[in-house]
């Protein structure tokens, strides 16, 4: 049937479509519904009484005794790590978190107290004895503190004194010797007698006084470790007899001017071993601060165990409550279930018949039909069979499709010219041979058809080599599959209607109409672009010989800038000896205190020498000679280091080993670290290769010198005197890092640390120009030098150096 025919009908109403069929079916599967959502109301109903009750009441107790048994928990697992802290920071953190698990705590115990009674007083219970034990660990800490420092005090004392006694033990020696030697040889032989008793009794005491010292610095060491009151008390009875035996033997050596620095080392001595602030007694306050600790810690057990206990009758009550709900709960979702059972059942039955009867075969059937049809007209079939015939709204549809079907044939030749002619581009279509189907104006004027000839091929209104390129275009797309058809796009030469050439950007694109292979050609008017690429490349020329000139000039300007450069760098270089000259002159007194002390044990030893020479004791005399050559040897280590170090540094950089570098820095602070009495922290790698990087050696050790000066300038006068150098490797790079426990760098000022002449320090006590040689030497080895952190806690530069 045409299209014609089926518009001229007049379709008759329909009184009982399918819309009023498939109504009156689905009401009647409603209404079921209805009943069946009735009794599931009134089943639920019942069900959800009992589920509120256990929502509001039982839930909420047992997620709060829940909870409150967590935090218990929480709180007396971490009790004893308080209690066992052994750092300030450890302590810190652990008194954060017990903080915020005691808050949490009290939370609870707010929220709970209508139903948990007595809560509220034993959790305020429990912060008071965690406030207590946080009390009496940080006095612990700080006790333990003092002790380390009063050992650390002790080591340097034992070793002033151990440097005090052996060259009054060798005088006293010599002495006796020399006496000796008058009495037998019969010569002033009551003076001799008269001098060698009092040597004798001289070195008597000397010897009492090394013994009991020694043993003294012993048992003193021992009382800082000892783990309960009753060996400190056995400890002190020995302590207390050994300084008595000291100052019994000090008093021998009351008239003897050599014993005056021993004397002030051995009070020194006892004032660590007697006293309110001596290490045993700081131990005994220790170990009571411990013991209280452990006292709380036992309280503190208590206290949760009668938390737990109140958690554990709530529990028990919501368990009872909680088992009768559930009963209820189960009876009405098995009466509930039986109700809808019977109702879904009906509702499936009537379900299946309507779908059966009606649905399927009066209207699945017939739109598949239709869909079929209609689904090839889409993909483009404007000849598809459409099903006709019946008297519903399927029907009427059908009619519809038949007229869209005709209509649109006729549409889609008209529209496809009206889009080509109105288009704003040149635009035509060809079919798979390239023969030209539409073609509108625009395309016209750029591709114009010979006097008096038909539309033709595209080919035949280009230049030469663009025809040749779109033949070959169209032969290939020809021989391609259908869904890997190619497009093409060239500038070419096409015909003004005067027979004129013009400059043409011709695109091919694929397309399909009614199921077959179709291309649409766009034109562009490439005239405009041509004559601005000409004259661009004018431009480039003009510019290039504008460039060469500008070249040229900065040719000479780089000369000019190189030779600057090599001015800058000798200038560096003298600063960066004046620097160290600076540094040697800082520590020049320390040096000369390393040098005195091996110088007075020379002068000691040729002294005693000269004498056994005298006496003809020529092999005792030799062994002084070997003591005179040792410490020699030891001085012109100290003096040909110096040289090394004020020596100019070497321009070229190599493999440097870190850690002899850092040691001969170290030695220069020997004296300095001592006196002072800094802590001093040495971290470097001991497994595996040795560190090397790319620098040189007399540069970096003056570095090193720069960064450790400032941190002994730092820690001069906080409570704790540590100073940390330590080097790790990662990848390509060795990180070192120099640390003090000063006051840090004021925010104010932190930017400009590495300024020339820019220095915190008193008028006289530095020129500001270490920070700033130290950072142009790192830079010239290719690392950095950065502040890492700085705070009161103290300063750390770090050195970062490329891995050689």
């Amino acid at each position: 049937m045409s299209a014609e025919a089926v518009a001229g009908q007049d379709p008759s109403p329909v009184r009982f479509g399918i819309r009023a069929r498939l109504l009156l079916a689905f009401v009647a599967v409603a209404a079921l519904s209805v009943v069946a959502c009735g009794l599931g109301w009134l089943s639920y109903d019942r069900l959800g009484g009992t589920l509120d009750e256990f929502a509001e009441s039982h839930l909420p107790a047992l997620g709060l005794a829940a909870r409150l048994a967590e935090e218990g928990g929480s709180i007396i697992a971490t009790a004893p790590i308080l209690a066992n802290a052994q750092t300030e920071p450890e302590l810190g953190a652990i008194r954060d978190a017990l903080g915020r698990r005691l808050a949490a705590l009290r939370a609870l115990a707010a929220e709970g107290e209508r139903g948990v009674p007595g809560l509220r007083p034993l959790v305020d219970a429990l912060g008071h004895n965690l406030t207590d034990l946080d009390a009496t660990v940080r006095h612990r800490l700080a006790l333990a503190r003092r002790n380390q420092e009063g050992i650390e005090r002790l080591r340097w004392l034992h070793a002033d004194f151990l440097d005090e006694i052996e060259p009054l033990v060798t005088d006293a020696r010599f002495n006796i010797q020399s006496a000796l030697g008058l009495v037998e040889a019969g010569t002033r032989s009551a003076e001799a007698v008269r001098t060698l008793r009092a040597e004798s009794r001289r070195s008597e005491a000397v010897l009492q006084i090394g013994a009991n010292g020694n043993l003294a610095v012993g048992l003193i060491a021992r009382a800082a470790t000892l783990a309960t009151t009753e060996a400190l008390d056995d400890n002190a009875g020995f302590l207390e007899e050994t300084a008595d035996r000291l100052q019994r033997d000090l008093a021998t050596l009351d008239d003897w001017a050599d014993g005056v620095s021993l004397a002030q080392l051995v009070a020194r001595l006892l004032e660590l071993a007697r006293g309110d602030g001596s290490v045993p007694e700081l131990r005994r306050a220790e170990l009571a601060a411990a013991d209280q600790g452990q006292g709380l810690l036992a309280e503190n057990r208590t206290l949760v165990a009668r938390l737990n206990g109140l958690i554990a009758q709530q529990v028990q009550s919501v368990e009872t409550t909680s088992r009768a709900a559930a009963a209820r709960s189960a009876q009405a979702i098995a009466e509930g279930r039986s109700a809808l059972l019977a109702s879904a059942l009906v509702s499936l039955l009537v379900a299946v018949l309507v779908a059966w009867l009606y649905v399927n075969r009066s209207i699945i059937s017939r739109l598949t039909r239709l869909g079929s049809a209609a689904h090839e007209i889409a993909a483009g079939n404007l000849k598809a069979d459409i099903p006709l015939g019946g008297n519903d709204e399927l029907s009427q549809m059908a009619a519809a499709l038949l007229v869209f079907r005709d209509t649109a044939i006729a549409v889609e030749e008209a529209n496809a010219q009206a889009i080509i002619d109105n288009a704003q581009a040149g635009l035509a279509t060809t079919d798979a041979d390239g023969v030209i189907e539409f073609v509108n104006p625009l395309a016209a004027a750029l591709i114009a058809a010979p006097e008096g000839g038909a539309e033709g091929r595209l080919a035949d209104r280009l230049e030469p080599a663009g025809a040749r390129r779109v033949e070959e275009f169209f032969r290939a797309a020809r021989a391609a599959p259908d869904d890997a058809a190619p497009s093409l796009s060239i500038l070419t030469a096409g015909r003004r209607p005067n027979g004129r050439p013009v400059p043409v950007q011709v695109g091919i694109r694929p397309f399909r109409r009614r199921q077959q292979q179709r291309f649409i050609v766009t034109l562009t008017d490439m005239t405009e672009r041509v004559e601005a690429q000409q004259l661009l490349e004018r431009t480039v020329a003009e510019r290039t010989a504008d460039l060469r000139t500008t070249n040229a000039r900065l040719e000479r300007s780089i000369a000019e800038h190189q030779r600057a450069e090599r001015e800058l760098r000798d200038t560096q270089a003298e600063l960066v000896q004046a620097g160290k000259l600076a540094a040697l002159g800082q520590l020049a007194a320390g040096v000369g205190h390393e040098l005195n002390q091996p110088l007075s044990a020379i002068r000691s030893y040729a002294h005693n020498g000269r004498k056994l020479i005298a006496l003809g004791r020529v092999a005792e005399a030799e062994g002084n000679l070997g003591k005179i050559a040792d410490l020699t040897a030891r001085m012109a280590n100290i003096t040909n280091h110096l040289k090394r170090f004020a020596r100019r540094p070497d321009t070229r950089l190599g493999a440097v080993e870190l850690a002899p570098v850092v040691q001969g820095a170290l030695s220069l602070f020997g004296d300095r670290l001592r006196e002072e009495a800094v802590e001093l922290a040495v971290e470097l790698p001991e497994d595996g290769a040795p560190l090397r990087v790319r620098a040189e050696e007399v540069r970096l050790e003056q570095v090193l010198v720069n960064l450790l000066s400032n941190a002994l300038d730092a820690v001069a006068g906080a409570p704790k005197r540590r100073v940390a150098i330590a080097a790790e490797g990662a990848g390509d790079t060795i990180r070192i890092t120099v640390r003090d426990s000063g006051p840090g760098i004021p925010d104010a000022v932190a930017g400009q640390v590495f300024d020339p002449f820019f220095t915190t320090k008193p008028v006289g006590a530095g020129l500001g120009l270490g920070l700033s040689i130290s950072y142009n030497i790192v830079r010239d080895f290719g690392g950095a030098l950065s502040v890492a952190e700085s705070g009161p806690g103290g300063t750390a530069f770090l050195l970062t150096l490329t891995r050689a």
